[in-house]
């Protein structure tokens, strides 16, 4: 008990975090290396919470539960399809849109439950994330002095990332949002084009994660886009004005073309991947009925008694909300749903064999099943894909990392269903609180993703009214994009730039670029002087970083929202 409830506060939080960093920037922080430091932190601290030491096994139901909150951004759609549909003028019931989530995440639960005794027992593939987390898990208790540094690098980079951000957003306001350049460029000053450095702790931290050749990669997407096409495309008169908003209605078509090919061609370079995942397919349906003789002892997490009823409350709530909430013909939501099912056993291989859940590419691929039913069913569909996919990784990751350390997959199952409920509870009302506090696609709240998602449906229903040579821009970033993928698989690797980065940037503010590369360069600098310096500890102060600004930015808007700070 002690545990689950751990882990719902440390979701709770994570989840509220997460919808700030997914709005802004389209990256969220999975949770796990983070629950478990402070969940071993909490227990190691306050001795008398229990009779009995905290456990391994109880800090990976903490992790379990918390990652699973952490992740409902994408589940629910938050990180992108919702906003972008608010764009288009639709917008839906809080209730609604969190009940959607559950429903979708119980369907990605139930597909990694399926797959996990071919990808995790049988085959043993990595997935590298949960892996790490098993790894931590097993060092810090068999070892307890191991977890101090990585820990209080965490709290110490969460503290000093509350405090800036508390300056700069709330009262009193000593620290400015950001600095700009002085110099102008085609006669646009670096403020219209947001030329500058942003005092973000969230966008160092993202830096730090991504490392050098991401963050680089950001930087020069960032410079090509304000520095370049920005007063280019503004200068001959093809937008408004050159300032952030109007630009971005052009800088959108050659992101997404990055994008498309940094998505896309890892799959199609890793095509052993995805014919494989298409076996799973055949392995499955050759399987023993679920809760059945022996298959049950092998996997006490597939019950019959416990997914009939789960399943066929979640696809019910899935067309009945499809239709009635959404306004998706059940015939599209079917459609929708069968490409999702399909494409999770892609997503869930790529992620086992690289790490990366590609989950952009088989939203994509869903919203074009559906897109001759309008440009909302299609990001609907869409979203579906992206949810069940996302979610079906992170019980991957889960199931991974409790194999490591001797957990009970069944234990795990209602550690993950425990928290997707509490994330989906959380993650509603700081999103509304986000939107009217600060809208969706402005400087403070770039809404990147959902920029990508609307462009992307409006462009596979022939809804979009392209400005000029706006075509010409995505299919000579397409084309750069493929050639770069290429290249990074070759002995140049990561000195090539990575082009999903790049695309990315070019919907952000420069400023925010510019931050990123600052955290990537400042890691590299502490490796130099000290070589020593673990991955455990950068990314758990970069996770620290993350959730200071994310949670003290969610902090301020409460605290103006109700009056007592401000505005």
């Amino acid at each position: 008990m002690r545990a689950l409830l751990t882990g719902c506060v440390i979701g709770g939080a994570l989840a509220a975090g997460n919808v700030y960093a997914s709005l802004k920037v389209g990256i969220i922080d999975g949770g796990s290396i983070t629950a478990v430091l402070l969940g071993f932190s909490l227990f190691a601290t306050f001795k008398r919470l229990g009779r009995r030491p905290y456990g391994v096994l109880e800090n990976n139901i903490t992790q379990t539960v918390a990652s699973s909150a952490a992740v409902m951004s994408f589940s629910t759609g938050i990180v992108g399809p919702i906003p972008a549909l608010a764009l288009m003028g639709h917008t839906y019931p809080g209730w609604a849109v969190a009940v959607w989530g559950v429903a979708i995440t119980l369907v990605g639960i139930f597909a990694a439950t399926l797959l996990r005794r071919r990808l995790i027992v049988d085959e043993a593939l990595p997935f590298p994330t949960g892996k790490a987390t098993g790894e931590l898990l097993e060092t810090i208790h068999n070892a307890r002095e191991t977890a101090r540094t990585p820990t209080l690098f965490l709290i110490a980079a969460m503290v000093v990332a509350g405090a800036i951000t508390w300056f700069r957003d709330g009262r009193p306001s000593l620290i400015p949002e950001q600095t700009v350049f002085p110099f102008a460029i085609a006669g646009f000053a670096a403020g219209v084009l947001t030329l500058g450095m942003s005092w973000s702790p969230l966008m160092l931290s993202i830096g730090a994660m991504v490392g050098l050749r991401g963050a680089g990669s950001m930087l020069l997407g960032a410079v090509l886009a304000r520095g370049v096409f920005a007063p280019w495309v503004a200068g001959n008169g093809w937008v408004a004005s050159a300032e952030y908003g109007p630009t971005n209605g052009w800088l959108v078509w050659p992101a997404i073309g990055l994008m498309v090919a940094g998505s896309f061609m890892p799959l199609v370079l890793g095509a052993g991947a995805v014919t494989r995942s298409f076996r799973d397919l055949a392995f499955l349906r050759r399987a023993p009925r679920a809760g059945a003789g022996p298959a049950a002892a092998r996997d006490p997490a597939l019950s019959a008694r416990l997914w009939t009823p789960l399943l066929a409350v979640s696809l019910a709530a899935i067309f009945l909300l499809g239709w009635r909430a959404f306004d998706v013909h059940p015939v599209a939501m079917l459609i929708a749903l069968i490409v999702a099912l399909i494409l999770i056993n892609v997503a869930a291989r790529a992620t086992g064999e690289t790490d990366l859940t590609p989950g952009g590419a088989t939203g994509t691929m869903t919203q074009a099943s559906v897109a001759g039913r309008g440009a909302a069913t299609s990001i609907l569909g869409g979203s579906l894909s992206l949810g069940t996919a996302s979610m079906a990784a992170q019980m991957l990751w889960a199931y991974r990392a409790g194999s490591r350390v001797g957990a009970s997959p069944r234990a795990q199952l209602a550690a993950q269903i425990l928290g997707a409920l509490v994330g989906a509870a959380v993650i509603m009302p700081v999103y509304g609180l986000i939107v009217s506090t600060y809208g969706l696609a402005t400087e403070k709240m770039p809404s990147t993703s959902a920029l990508s998602w609307k462009a992307t449906a409006e462009a596979l229903t022939g809804t979009a009214v392209l400005p000029p040579y706006a075509v010409t821009a995505l299919l000579l970033a397409l084309g750069v994009g493929i050639v770069l993928t290429f290249l990074a698989r070759t002995r140049l690797g990561d000195r090539v730039p990575a082009p999903t980065a790049m695309g990315v940037a070019m919907m952000l503010p420069f400023w925010l670029s510019t931050a990123a590369f600052v955290g990537a360069a400042l890691v590299a600098i502490a490796r130099r002087i000290r070589p020593g310096t673990e991955d455990r500890t950068v990314m758990a102060a970069a996770a620290g970083g993350l959730a200071g600004e994310s949670l003290t930015g969610v902090l301020v808007m409460v605290l103006k929202a109700t009056g007592l700070l401000p505005s």
